[in-house]
């Protein structure tokens, strides 16, 4: 990823400084660090750094618009749906045992600079293995995590739902196990 120092006045450039972090390689491994967690206002991603924690849209959303206050437009904010199952999560093995389905479409967010694929949700690396499963990315606003997010994975799950009539399910159903799988993720 590239680097640059954080020279705005804007407020999350602010508030990295106020925190000693100055640079935005700096910022990426702070909030790398940070635990994976929901925060309490999904359109806030400021919260990432008072709450402490946040989750793939909320850590990318707010380093994507770090590095738009310092005049990056071209660190991209990136919402890829990729088909998780236990290969990209060990934890889920279980999970989707006795699914009719092998797998969920997910959508995840990261940075792309220059084509390559950035994840800070954690240290782990985890784009590593969801790379080889991504089946759709899209650009967004970081002002887009909170509804465009979802719209656009609830889209494609209701258009993978109609590919596989055989699992039988409705959007609220294969929603809900969505929300069981996530929950199992965050322990």
């Amino acid at each position: 990823m590239m680097d640059f120092e954080l020279t705005s006045s804007e407020s999350y450039s602010t508030s990295f400084r106020n925190k000693g972090i100055n640079s935005f390689n700096e910022a990426c491994d702070f909030v790398a660090q940070l635990p994976y967690g929901r925060n309490t206002n999904r359109e806030d991603f400021g919260l990432v750094l008072s709450e402490g924690k946040g989750t793939c849209s909320s850590k990318h959303a707010l380093l994507a618009t770090l590095a738009l206050e310092n005049g990056h437009p071209e660190i991209e904010l990136i919402a890829g749906v990729f088909l998780m199952n236990g290969e990209t999560h060990s934890k889920l093995t279980d999970f989707f045992s006795n699914k009719a389905y092998p797998a969920i479409p997910e959508c995840h967010c990261y940075l792309r600079f220059k084509g390559e694929r950035f994840d800070f949700t954690d240290t782990s690396n985890g784009l590593e293995r969801i790379a080889p499963k991504l089946v759709r990315e899209q650009r967004i606003d970081p002002n887009q995590v909170s509804d465009w997010k979802i719209m656009i994975h609830k889209h494609y799950l209701e258009g993978w739902l109609k590919r596989n009539p055989a699992f039988g399910m409705s959007l609220d159903e294969i929603w809900k196990d969505r929300e069981e799988a996530i929950a199992l993720l965050s322990q």
